[in-house]
């Protein structure tokens, strides 16, 4: 997976990409897939009906896809508790590696596209080469993220997850990863780095596959982020600790 200064990219994405034959989508910040045609999203149809977002179900089961491989079960709402911005758009498109591996991009963010969360599934019989790819990318070491689907990995040093079960690819990948609740402290306080405790990374990509989970219909689909907050106030009461000495010194 790629990172910068902002834990950006969509790099499981990317390296499915790589051999895309049809349909796929821009929609992260980062562009990871090929440009393709835009469905209007679950937000706007929220916006245009007054409804609550958790009545909503994705805009998905009308673009591409198929029944094994859709974001239809997942809305606003369950995506909303990973990032701090408010969702307003779920923007789908087809995302095929070709005839017998047929998927969806579904990409929810808040306004100017900020809060980005990407999530890309497909279902066929190349799916296993496509998570070898993203496998072959993490090159800064490779680290299981169990619980979600058959098996599901990350980069170090990152928190985006790329997963597979049975015939079907899922990973989610986001625009900003310092919008996830709990981790803007952390690399604040790294000196507005990345480099945080692989544990809150680890965290991340358990609370992203959630979404996963959801799609496959099996595992745990409640993120939690709370550890992150943990860290939050150790990290706080450590740096009030040495501001408290510093004056006394």
């Amino acid at each position: 997976m790629h990172k910068s200064a902002h834990l950006t990219g969509t790099a499981a994405a990317a390296a499915i990409a790589a051999f895309l034959l049809a349909g796929c989508h821009s929609g992260s910040s980062s562009g990871a897939a090929a440009a393709g045609t835009t469905a209007a999203g679950a937000g706007a149809a929220t916006a245009s009906s007054g409804a609550p977002a958790a009545a909503q179900q994705s805009s998905s089961a009308q673009v591409g896809g198929s029944a094994k491989a859709s974001c239809k079960q997942l809305t606003e709402a369950e995506v909303q508790p990973l990032t701090d911005v408010t969702l307003t758009t779920d923007d789908v498109t087809a995302a095929n590696l070709d005839s017998n591996d047929p998927g969806q991009q579904c990409v929810f963010s808040g306004a100017d596209g900020a809060g980005t969360v990407d999530v890309l599934v497909i279902a066929g019989p190349n799916t296993s080469q496509g998570y070898a790819q993203d496998l072959a990318s993490e090159t800064d070491g490779q680290v299981s993220v169990p619980g979600i689907g058959d098996k599901a990995s990350r980069d170090k040093g990152d928190g985006q997850v790329s997963s597979l079960k049975g015939d079907v690819y899922c990973s989610v990948t986001l625009g900003d990863g310092d919008e996830i609740p709990g981790i803007g402290p952390l690399m604040e306080a790294a000196g507005s780095t990345t480099h945080i405790a692989e544990s809150a990374y680890q965290t991340v990509a358990t609370a992203l596959g959630t979404l996963c989970n959801r799609i496959y219909g099996s595992g745990n689909t409640t993120p939690d982020l709370s550890s992150l907050l943990t860290m939050d106030a150790a990290v706080s009461a450590s740096a009030a600790a040495s501001a408290s000495a510093a004056a006394s010194s």
